[in-house]
């Protein structure tokens, strides 16, 4: 800006560079009235006078593939020379602070956001979001799902060699096969071969790895631009070693123990990484099959040896896997009859997060919707009730001659009644402070004494603690109280000294009653007492 000072004000001229060929943009622009707006607000005793937009041409002329940096220089600079820099006055207009002013409270008020696409689309990071739909950035609803209406299903199968594992997979809908042995003579789906693949360009022969096949066809199935219904992974190990050829390769080992420091990590976390994208992916099906392995044996604590039955991969990449998935089934023949086994022992590899009530079904795709179908309505159930299958409560014993309570049992909680509707507790703590809960005599032993003579008869006109013991101490109770007033008095004895406790004095144990001498036992005698014997005589 250029000042210029008066009497009354500081006056300043306003430039603003641009560095574009749209000049006509910015002559119906609103910034440069903004800012005088805002300045002239905020500096009392500044005036803009003047506004100018100082326009200089932007070429557009690239460097060429087929010439020089020095080429393309004198291209450059003979550009330049017929651009000519241009200052455009802009007179202000009121009416842009009132309409900036009216768009900024409707923004601030606004609870719908309706799109607005423009060539400015290209340059915000929302665009995604915007016009494709894509909603992982942002949260999602506070409300709970329909779990009836989780229709995707993760799982994984393994079996013995030629148990149907493949065939089984081709009855889902729409799959397509990652396929990794070449087994797909006889199942019609659509695949892509997981192996290396040799291309011969001239002199040059370039191989493709097995991996890098797998993980393209991952990304290209990330773009979700299809319209597979089911995904098969086939086998699942042979993706594993060819990972590990992969990051053998990109590193250059021969073996991971090459570098065992880091080489298992680096395989399994990017086999588990790339498993995880394909797992993760929305698709209706994602199923992973596995060959059978017994070749462990498992050693119980008795001695005996047990071969295991588990995935033919390693133990600690299988519990990741068994993690990624709801279920891990086995598929069993014997001879023609093929079943899906859900059982899990020490032994067997298996188990899920489904609730699943058959541990043995049919191979047949519409059997294994069912117990999805079963499961759902089961976890639903469950929701509806407040949480999973509730507790059953335990029996409540009682003390009876037959029934003794064990000695680790807990002593059963007294209930107790609740107050009558004129109960007041500012007045029933005012009793109890002055050693008078139940309100039956004068606190403090005060000089009106309402009680009942103790000779009196308890008749229909008396009140019915005329009958109950007087306490042995109540004497002595009241006259350590009126020495000592922070002495309390007993809650259980009233002015007359009678003893409302439940059993009377005889069960207080604040009776100072003297102690009864103890008798002293009879002394023992001894059951083997020592044999006498005969003195010899001497000779």
């Amino acid at each position: 800006m250029i000042s210029t000072r008066t009497d009354e004000f500081e006056a300043f001229d306003l430039y603003d560079f641009k560095y574009s060929n749209n000049a006509k943009n910015y002559a119906v622009s609103g910034q440069l009235h903004e800012y005088k707006y805002w300045y002239e607000l905020t500096h009392p005793g500044h005036r803009i006078r003047n506004m100018y937009f100082l326009i200089v041409p932007k070429p557009k002329i690239r460097q060429k593939s087929t010439e020089t940096l020095s080429q393309f220089r004198d291209r450059l600079q003979a550009a330049l020379k017929d651009a000519e820099p241009t200052l455009m006055p802009v007179q202000y207009n009121p009416m842009k602070i009132v309409d900036f002013l009216t768009d900024v409270k409707h923004m601030v008020e606004a609870t719908d956001f309706p799109k607005n696409s423009n060539h400015f689309c290209g340059w915000c990071e929302y665009e995604e979001y915007c016009q494709k739909g894509w909603d992982y950035m942002l949260l999602p609803k506070n409300e709970r799902r329909d779990l009836n209406a989780t229709k995707k299903k993760v799982v994984w199968l393994y079996g013995a060699p030629f148990s149907g594992k493949t065939f089984f997979a081709n009855q889902f809908p729409d799959p397509l096969m990652l396929n990794t042995d070449g087994n797909i003579k006889f199942v019609d789906a659509p695949y892509i071969a997981i192996r290396d693949t040799v291309t011969v360009e001239g002199r040059i022969t370039k191989r493709k790895l097995a991996y890098e096949v797998f993980m393209d066809a991952v990304a290209e199935l990330e773009k979700k631009q299809n319209d597979f219904r089911t995904i098969v992974v086939d086998l699942l190990e042979d993706v594993y070693e060819s990972c590990r050829v992969y990051i053998c390769d990109r590193q250059g080992w021969k073996h991971e123990s090459d570098d065992s420091f880091r080489a298992w990590d680096m395989v399994r976390s990017e086999f588990l990484n790339t498993l995880k994208r394909l797992v993760n992916l929305d698709y209706e099906n994602i199923i992973l099959i596995s060959h059978e392995d017994r070749s462990r044996d498992l050693t119980r604590k008795g001695g005996d040896k047990i071969s295991s039955i588990k995935p033919n991969l390693q133990d600690k990449v299988a519990n990741k896997v068994a993690g990624m998935v709801d279920l891990v089934a086995r598929i069993v023949a014997d001879d023609d009859e093929r079943v899906l086994s859900f059982k899990t022992s020490e032994v067997i590899f298996g188990g899920g997060r489904l609730t699943v009530r058959d541990k043995e079904i049919p191979l047949t795709y519409d059997a294994f919707c069912e117990v999805y179908e079963e499961a759902n309505q089961k976890a639903a159930g469950a929701v509806k009730r407040g949480g999973n299958t509730p507790a059953t409560p335990a029996p409540e014993t009682t003390d009876t001659p037959t029934t003794a309570p064990s000695r680790r049992g807990r002593k059963a909680k007294t209930v107790t009644p609740p107050p009558a509707g004129n109960y007041d507790p500012a007045e029933d703590a005012a009793k109890a402070a002055c050693g008078d809960p139940d309100g039956t005599w004068t606190p403090g032993g005060g000089e009106k004494d309402d009680s009942v003579p103790v000779d009196e008869p308890a008749t229909g006109n008396t009140p019915p603690w005329n009958d109950l013991p007087k306490c042995p101490d109540g004497e002595r109770i009241f006259r350590q109280h009126d020495q000592n007033p922070e002495i309390p008095l007993c809650p259980s004895i009233d002015a007359g000294h009678r003893c409302h406790k439940e059993g009377g004095p005889d069960g207080c144990p604040l009776w100072d009653r003297p102690k009864a001498q103890a008798e002293e036992p009879a002394p023992k005698t001894d059951t083997n007492p020592p044999r006498r014997t005969r003195k010899k005589r001497e000779e």
